[in-house]
């Protein structure tokens, strides 16, 4: 992954300006131009970004140790939409619980159909949780109550913050830097008011982001037959091979 003067410089070479030191002295206090070019790598990344949540380079894996008699657990600072259908509790030694994938239920159907064991049960703990519910905030929770330390994995998408330091690294894959870059020159365009050459910047911008998603998101089409072989299967029920 290039680091975030190694994207300003790229910028600036294509747009004739002076580079600034690769080993980042005097990174933090340029100004004018130099200083537009750093704000515009960010907002090219902020943009793809927030084109989509599902990025695969966004992916995180997370695992939340549980406290006994807790319902409700925070998602980390940088989150942005979680996984659901990835949690899954790890086998605890000490009290010998099985692992297994947790499903997902909404807040909606916790509060009609669980809760309600939740408030008469031992608030200390009542045994390994079965299931995840979501919440209406960055929080996720567990029922049954859990009564021990155990530990929950799962995967969630999060929302990085911007570059600052010199050699912070930008989260796109350099193999699509070349779109980050076209981004980036959108903006200062649009900066230099040369609206006819932002417009091909964004043009070129738009469809490298369309081609990243086609590439890292969009899965090919599947298609699952759902014929039954009644025949096969008949003889299958009744013990007889053909």
């Amino acid at each position: 992954m290039a680091t975030y003067v190694v994207l300003v410089n790229e910028l600036l070479r294509r747009l004739n300006e002076v580079t600034l030191d690769v080993a980042g002295d005097g990174f933090g206090t340029v100004r004018n131009v130099q200083a537009l070019a750093k704000d515009a790598i960010n907002n090219s990344i902020r943009n793809i970004l927030q084109t989509g949540q599902e990025w695969p380079f966004l992916k995180t894996t997370q695992t939340q140790t549980l406290v006994a008699g807790t319902r409700q657990y925070d998602f980390p600072a940088d989150y942005s939409r979680a996984d659901w259908q990835t949690f899954y509790i790890k086998k605890l030694t000490s009290v010998d619980n099985s692992p297994m994938s947790l499903p997902t239920i909404s807040y909606e159907e916790y509060i009609q159909r669980y809760r309600h064991y939740d408030d008469t049960g031992d608030q200390t703990g009542i045994s390994a949780p079965t299931l995840i519910y979501q919440t209406d905030e960055a929080k996720f929770g567990v029922t049954p109550i859990p009564d021990q330390a155990y530990e929950i994995e799962y995967i969630y998408y999060k929302f990085p913050a911007d570059l600052s330091a010199f050699s912070d690294t930008a989260i796109i894959p350099d193999r699509f830097k070349h779109v980050l870059i076209d981004g980036a020159m959108m903006y200062m365009m649009r900066f230099r008011s040369n609206d006819q050459s932002a417009a091909v910047h964004q043009g070129n911008f738009e469809s490298g982001i369309k081609s990243m998603r086609r590439i890292l998101v969009d899965e090919p089409l599947r298609v699952r037959s759902t014929v039954v072989d009644r025949l096969n299967s008949s003889n299958q029920v009744l013990g007889r091979v053909l």
